[in-house]
């Protein structure tokens, strides 16, 4: 998709909704996780939320690579330079591998001590702790699938990775259900057969990213049997828009981390953190809609940016906002109305489904902010401003929800109510705060 020209809703419509619709195929790989998961308890529940927040924190330089990347990407496709989109793809390309040779030991040998310091222990602390050791296997596949989808997605190829996310789920769903359970000769693996799956399916994910950007036949075109030079001045752009959002998101993944620590120091334990998992991953849906169209809106500005028209560049933001959050609104009203039958579906423990329904209930009233804050982030840093939104979350994210939080479960005992409240006051003065910046548009005059 070419952004820089006609017309501005069509055009953000048709490069956000595979994008969507990838979002959704993800979340629906993290809802098989958890129903299947589901079967073997509570303890199996709690221990995958857990480990997911623990790997996604050690998984921060993701979001430092692939904003940078995509960034760079939509910038120099808009200026019509193919041979620069090809070269940032290469040095993301070299970049995602070192990082993920660096964190498969850091990620196996952290593992148990990170599962610690959130309070798991006994069962929880067992089952989380294999998990993700698993999981570390397969980061080089991982990383590499992160930055192509980036790429792709900043080059304006969208349908490329909602197709080959639609093979790669339909492989993991089946794979997991038989590594989990077993089949035949293939022994029950447990909640380590969830971790398994994820490094299989996105292995095969990474090999054939490979041949698509070789190929010649799609918006990228990088050869992969030369010029394998580091090229650091490329490094240096990528990790100066990059490293913000890296942060950000290190700090978004530390603040859950606080929270689930919090909630475990409430009476309810594990049974409210296993209550959040499962209310987490319907949240998703509304969520990973949120994402993708904050992906669009980085595509959508650096294009039009590089192309010469900040104006065009201004609306593309804000007509991303308003899909995003009438979208994430429709979806909020859909899970308060129907929270006990979506939670019951994961699990059929009656005190999960409880802290699930009242978490699901507190955090649907805000998801319609949360998807506003994060189209005006992606915008942001489409234009290369990474640095307002990172200060905005630690303001907000990172220190005003985790503090509301402690405040009103521990010092005021509201329990693990007081924790989601907490939350959902920060989610709305991040919203107010990012859309201000927005608004005021120092981002257009930036230069890459």
């Amino acid at each position: 998709m070419d952004l820089t020209r006609g017309g501005l809703l069509r055009g953000i419509v048709l490069l956000s909704w595979p994008i969507v619709a990838g979002a959704f195929l993800n979340w629906v790989m993290g809802a098989a996780d958890i129903k299947m998961v589901g079967y073997l308890g509570p303890a199996a529940i709690a221990a995958v939320g857990t480990a997911r927040g623990a790997i996604m924190t050690l998984m921060a330089i993701i979001f430092a690579i692939s904003t940078g990347t995509q960034v760079l990407v939509a910038r120099y496709t808009g200026e019509r330079d193919a041979d620069a989109v090809a070269g940032v793809t290469r040095q993301a390309l070299i970049l995602s591998v070192l990082a993920g040779v660096a964190m498969m030991p850091l990620g196996w040998w952290l593992a148990e001590h990170m599962l610690v310091v959130l309070g798991a222990e006994g069962e929880v602390l067992g089952l989380g702790t294999l998990y993700t050791q698993v999981y570390f296997i397969g980061a080089i596949g991982l990383m590499i699938n992160f930055m192509l989808t980036a790429a792709l997605n900043g080059a304006g190829d969208t349908l490329t990775p909602l197709y080959l996310l639609l093979g790669i789920n339909t492989g993991h769903v089946l794979l997991e259900w038989l590594l989990i359970f077993g089949v035949g000769p293939v022994p029950a693996l447990g909640v380590a057969g969830a971790a398994w799956a994820v490094v299989a399916s996105r292995g095969v994910g990474a090999i054939i990213l490979l041949w698509i950007i070789s190929s010649g036949r799609f918006a990228i075109h990088m050869p992969l049997h030369n010029h394998w030079r580091i090229d650091l001045s490329v490094w240096w752009k990528t990790f100066y828009i990059g490293i913000p959002s890296s942060i950000q998101g290190f700090t978004r993944n530390l603040a859950y981390l606080m929270l689930l620590w919090i909630l475990n120091q409430t009476d309810a334990g594990r049974l409210a953190v296993a209550g959040y998992t499962v209310c987490g991953q319907i949240q998703m849906v509304g969520l990973m809609v949120g994402l993708a169209l904050m992906s669009a809106a980085m595509t959508a500005v650096g294009q039009n940016l590089g192309a010469g028209s900040p104006e065009r560049a201004e609306r593309s933001g804000w007509t991303v906002m308003r899909i995003s959050a009438m979208a994430v609104a429709v979806m909020a009203a859909g899970f308060i109305l129907t929270a006990r039958y979506l939670i019951g579906f994961f699990t059929a423990d009656p005190q999960t489904i409880h802290w699930g329904v009242v978490s699901l209930h507190i955090l649907s009233a805000v998801l319609p902010f949360t998807a506003a804050g994060m189209a005006f982030s992606g915008a942001l840093r489409g234009a290369g401003d990474t640095l307002s939104p990172l200060w905005v979350s630690l303001i907000t994210t990172s220190g005003l929800g985790p503090g509301l939080a402690y405040l009103f479960t521990i010092t005021l005992g509201y329990g693990p109510t007081g924790a989601w409240l907490g939350l959902a006051l920060s989610v709305i003065v991040q919203a107010l705060i990012i859309g201000w910046i927005f608004k005021r548009g120092k981002w257009k005059t930036i230069k890459l």
